[in-house]
């Protein structure tokens, strides 16, 4: 008998600067440092400046508990093949020294409003444009890491992507970027309505 596939369970992040209590069960604790925060559009993100701790916090047991708005969730990939989403996840982490770069988006209510099969579109548009585009040519140096937040009470972003690469590929990383904020290429980042960037340096 075929065994049916089965999704994996959702991993569940706070970025925070305090740990969870001993008795939540996570499976992965990063610690960092803040470099810098910037905030690209709209409602600038509040409570995080240069030099203080930051942690990163998932588990499977539920939302980590804690404070601040930088909470989210994984799922299940949304406008990709099963092939790109599974050449992005063979990644391999980069080494310690890394460099690591939080950017918490929003989207519009036009966005919202479009169809699933309208989104797709734009995310992937055609020939050389789209998100897909963009960003395929960074993916063998720079991981990326996408989570969910539209949904969960009190995270007031609708995504939260994580970077990690190495301090080499810091201009890729900027070019990566504006690459995708560059609706020409992008038509998508057009709806995006408030973004910021936390820059960060792995302590442990």
């Amino acid at each position: 008998m075929a065994v049916p596939n089965v999704a994996p369970r959702p991993t569940f992040v706070r970025f925070s600067s305090a740990l969870p209590p001993p008795n939540f069960e996570t499976t992965l604790v990063d610690q960092f440092r803040i470099e810098v925060v910037r905030s690209i559009s709209g409602t600038p993100l509040i409570g995080l400046e240069a030099g203080q701790e930051l942690m990163r916090v998932e588990s499977m047991q539920g939302a980590p508990p804690g404070l601040g708005e930088l909470l989210g969730v994984t799922q299940h990939a949304q406008y990709q093949s099963s092939d790109e989403a599974a050449e992005l996840a063979s990644r391999p982490r980069p080494p310690p020294g890394f460099v690591s770069v939080i950017i918490p988006i929003s989207k519009s209510a036009e966005w919202w409003a479009l169809g699933h099969a309208e989104r797709a579109k734009l995310f992937r548009s055609q020939g050389e444009q789209g998100h897909i585009h963009v960003g395929r040519p960074y993916v063998a140096h720079i991981h990326r890491k996408l989570y969910h937040s539209r949904y969960l009470p009190n995270a007031r972003w609708d995504f939260i992507t994580y970077f990690e690469f190495e301090p080499e590929r810091t201009e890729e990383f900027r070019a990566l970027v504006a690459g995708l904020r560059d609706t020409r290429k992008n038509p998508e980042w057009a709806f995006v309505e408030r973004e910021s960037e936390i820059w960060l340096r792995k302590t442990g």
